[in-house]
């Protein structure tokens, strides 16, 4: 029987984290801190998050916002980038000197478990719409 238990309390904390956001769920950033190593934070005027998975999103991404330099004040949205992959020093030697240069914060979701907290579909970006932190809509674009 004790082992049973001990087996739940295992488990426990993997199926706290085991559905991704959904509309109607408050948000709650994980810990990100942007390629200036600031941590990012989520206030009620958030208004949209954007998660981009692969370097192609982060390209399509890059191209959006040098074409609508203020699209991420006037919209109060933070954008992420999944991040898990990037072995560590190639971040830190390629990726991140090439970031800093950005005008704009990129969030860097760099633990696995963090990734999975966001909604994800295949070649596209999530973006996350946001109320006063209460998830209102979840949309997939292949393009921004």
């Amino acid at each position: 029987m004790k082992y049973v238990l001990a087996a739940l309390l295992l488990l426990l904390p993997l199926g706290l984290f085991a559905e991704p956001l959904s509309v109607g769920a408050p948000f709650a950033l994980p810990s990100v801190q942007d390629q200036f190593e600031k941590p990012l934070v989520a206030t009620p005027q958030t208004r949209q998050i954007i998660v981009a998975y692969t370097k192609k999103h982060g390209d399509v991404m890059k191209k959006f916002i040098e074409a609508n330099p203020d699209y991420l004040r006037q919209n109060d949205a933070l954008y992420l980038m999944d991040a898990t992959a990037v072995p560590g020093p190639i971040m830190s030697l390629f990726m991140l000197p090439k970031f800093k240069k950005y005008t704009y914060s990129i969030g860097l979701i760099e633990d696995e478990k963090d990734v999975t907290y966001f909604p994800k579909k295949e070649n596209h970006l999530t973006v996350i719409t946001l109320e006063n932190l209460n998830v209102t809509a979840v949309d997939f674009k292949e393009k921004f």
